[in-house]
């Protein structure tokens, strides 16, 4: 191919996310094929095809409206201090079920906005504070005595 007749190097980023977009699609219909039939499927291919997969699936380039009009300052995002149930199990590295047993049992405070159950960032923090190096396994027996 001559140069001439070669598209130019920034034409090139969007027919090559498009032929990976097509690659991605081949190769996770393969293997979902190869499993509805039955077929061992080879953990590489697999891990190749979700590769494809996300990297697809990522915004390549800013949106049209922020080329145009591009932001002057970063806006402040506010410390939060409530957080939900599931927010507050994340922060602890626990499953929600366990967040539901510390308030059970009165170990954590919940409060209530409107009808919206939430808990205050510094309960959480105090909590922590007051754990001691064998409060891992309080919790699970406090459950185990109460089913007992």
């Amino acid at each position: 191919m001559t140069d001439e007749a070669r598209p130019s190097r920034e034409n090139d980023a969007p027919r090559n996310r498009e032929i990976v977009r097509h690659i991605a699609f081949a190769l996770c219909g393969h293997v979902r094929r190869l499993r509805q039939e039955g077929q061992f499927v080879p953990s590489e291919v697999v891990e190749r095809a979700a590769f494809l997969s996300g990297l697809v699936s990522v915004r390549q380039d800013a949106p049209a409206a922020a080329k145009e009009r591009p932001m002057l300052h970063d806006a402040a995002v506010p410390e939060r201090l409530l957080v939900t149930k599931g927010e507050a199990a994340q922060r602890l590295c626990v499953s929600v079920r366990t967040i539901e047993r510390l308030v059970a049992t009165g170990r954590l405070r919940q409060v209530h906005v409107e009808r919206w159950a939430r808990f205050r960032i510094r309960d959480l923090e105090a909590y922590v504070d007051g754990l001691d190096e064998g409060a891992g396994t309080d919790i699970g027996s406090d459950f185990a005595v109460q089913f007992l």
